[in-house]
């Protein structure tokens, strides 16, 4: 009464089919068994030894067939046990939680077909099972939960106590480096040392910072030192002054004859390049362009004593009293030099004594016997060869007289005419050869040897100078009033156009000199993928108005400045990166009008 009318119809149903499938399997099994047990009947009341022995027989093939037909009933029966609705214990429904499982019992009696002799039938219940299942994964779930929170705050905990150990004093450490990178004026961090508790590693690497800063600070007050040493070079040398008295780059001179133009920009430290024109009259102007060897405080020292005679010799000069002769002022300069016996130093400079009414230039050399005149007739710069001589400071006059002397030479400007004056700085800038990541390379051109010539430069080289031939190039373009192209050789970027055009200048001197100066600092600047906005470039203003001018590419290249921290007359391009300069530029032009 338990189980409804469907249940039991679908159970006899599967309870006939097995014993259906019995009969088929076990039958003749069972008939045998029944034939030997009629036979061992038979045999029962014989006492003849074959009898007894068939009896034998009979007994052990009845036994071995009940067996048998055991094992396969017991089969039947495990494979018709099942139950309604179907059992799935990897997929226990909370939908369905009564189920009827049901098993056939299987026998033999007797000489009778029908083996299935019951059903054991069971009613479970899987609803506490589903509970208990459900209760234990949430117990897990809160155990996993709480694990979980209690690994996380301990983290946490070992996280807040490894930041006030390690992580934090980093940070402090970053802090200061960042402070240290973006100040400017490197005096300033006199005194500003990071402060760390830790005696680790991390104590060991704020201590090296404190001794870096230090050092930095030491090395900006010697910076200050060569600057205030460089602005007293700058003296002796006809430059513009701001509104505090400070000498620029450039200085000029502009009357009815001529125009005069000079400008320096030394390389690091003290050197002794120097120029100076010095006006004596209305007609006559002095001029002199001097290189001592070297660099440094004895160059510098030199370059001063340089100066200091010129000044002294032409202060009261006179046509009429001292003409054109040089020589004297020449070999007073060699013999000083070479008095005060400065090892492996001499000066290389020339003299030119300047008529700017008729353009008659007289001149005089110690070691420096090449002039530069861009003839306005033939549109092009050509070279003046003077006679040779010793540089300043190698022999004492009277040996250089035996052969010769100082001589002094003529020449004559025309109108339109520029005499430049420059010293090696100029034509010997250099830049270095790079490949396309920016690696400092050698030129390995193909198909050549080591010491080759290739254009401007030798296999094997790593860099190139500016030399002569842009120079000249440079210079003619401006009067000429058009565009040049500058090529680098080994470029790190492919066919790269660099141009300037000069179609918008007056030809002036001052035209010319900013031309060679800025096409040069051009010339060592390059655009460094890998440059960040620490990476600067010092430039002077006057520089940047100029390329801002004529540089077709300035917007890519200088757009991105900002002003000199310190230095008023500077600014500096950010992003992008120079070879260092190599030596003083020093160049002045003298135009006859």
């Amino acid at each position: 009464a338990r189980y409804t009318r469907s249940y039991i119809e679908a159970i006899s149903e599967k309870a006939l089919l097995a014993n259906d499938v019995a009969v088929e399997k076990v039958s003749h099994l069972a008939d045998e068994i029944t034939r030997l047990t009629a036979e061992g009947i038979g045999l029962a009341g014989r006492n003849d030894a074959s009898s007894i022995e068939r009896l034998n027989e009979i007994q052990n093939a009845t036994r071995s067939l009940n067996e048998s037909l055991s094992e396969e009933l017991n089969q039947l029966s495990k494979e018709y046990t099942e139950s309604i609705p179907a059992f799935n214990t990897k997929n226990l429904s909370r939908d369905t939680t009564d189920y009827i499982f049901y098993k056939p019992v299987l026998y033999r009696q007797g000489t009778e077909k029908d083996f299935v002799r019951g059903i054991v039938i069971l009613s479970v219940s899987t609803e506490s099972l589903i509970y208990s299942v459900a209760n234990a994964q949430k117990t897990i779930i809160i155990t996993t939960g709480i694990v979980a929170l209690l690994a996380l705050s301990i983290g946490l905990i070992i996280t807040l106590v490894l930041a006030s150990i390690i992580i934090k004093p980093i940070r402090q450490l970053a802090a200061h480096v960042a402070m240290i990178r973006d100040t400017d004026d490197k005096e300033q961090l006199e005194g500003k040392d990071i402060l760390l508790k830790s005696r680790d590693e991390i104590g060991l690497l704020g201590d090296t910072v404190n001794d870096m800063a230090q050092g930095l600070v030491r090395a900006a007050a010697a910076s200050k030192d060569l600057t205030v040493g460089k602005e007293v070079q700058k003296m002796f040398i006809p430059l513009e002054t701001d509104s505090f008295g400070k000498k620029l780059t450039t200085g000029s001179e502009i009357n009815q004859n001529a125009e005069f133009f000079g400008y320096y920009e030394g390389a690091k430290g003290v050197s002794g390049d120097y120029f100076d024109y010095k006006k004596l009259d209305d007609t006559w102007y002095a001029i002199i362009k001097c290189d001592v060897a070297g660099k440094g405080v004895p160059a510098a020292l030199i370059m001063v004593e340089v100066a200091t005679l010129f000044l002294n010799y032409f202060k009261d000069w006179s046509f009429k009293t001292h003409g054109t002769k040089l020589d004297t002022i020449v070999s007073q300069i060699n013999d000083l030099i070479e008095s005060r016996g400065f090892k492996g130093r001499f000066a290389a400079f020339t003299l030119c004594l300047l008529n700017s009414i008729s353009g008659e230039a007289y001149f005089c050399n110690a070691g420096d016997n090449l002039v530069h005149i861009y003839s306005m007739r033939q549109k092009k710069n050509i070279i003046e060869t003077l006679p040779d001589s010793a540089a300043a400071g190698v022999f004492p006059s009277f040996m250089v007289d035996l052969k010769g002397g100082f001589q002094t030479v003529k020449l004559n400007l025309q109108k339109g005419d520029v005499l430049f004056m420059y010293t090696d700085g100029i034509e010997e800038a250099k830049r270095n050869f790079r490949d396309s990541s920016f690696k400092i390379i050698e030129c390995a051109e193909a198909g050549l040897n080591i010491d080759d010539p290739h254009e401007n430069h030798s296999v094997g080289q790593d860099n190139e100078e500016l030399g002569p031939d842009r120079v000249n190039a440079i210079v003619e373009a401006v009067f000429d009033r058009k565009k040049y192209r500058l090529t680098k050789f080994h470029n790190p970027i492919v066919n790269e156009v660099l141009e300037f055009d000069f179609s918008s200048l007056s030809g002036t001197a001052e035209d010319a000199i900013l031309a060679l100066v800025s096409v040069e600092k051009i010339f060592r600047m390059y655009k460094d993928p890998s440059a960040t906005d620490f990476d600067r470039v010092q430039v002077d203003r006057k520089i940047d108005s100029f390329l801002q001018k004529v540089f077709v590419q300035y917007n890519s290249y200088c757009a991105n400045k900002i002003d000199h921290p310190s230095l008023d007359e500077y600014l500096l391009y950010k992003g992008i990166k120079e070879d260092e300069q190599y030596d003083d530029l020093t160049l002045v032009a003298i135009k006859k009008k």
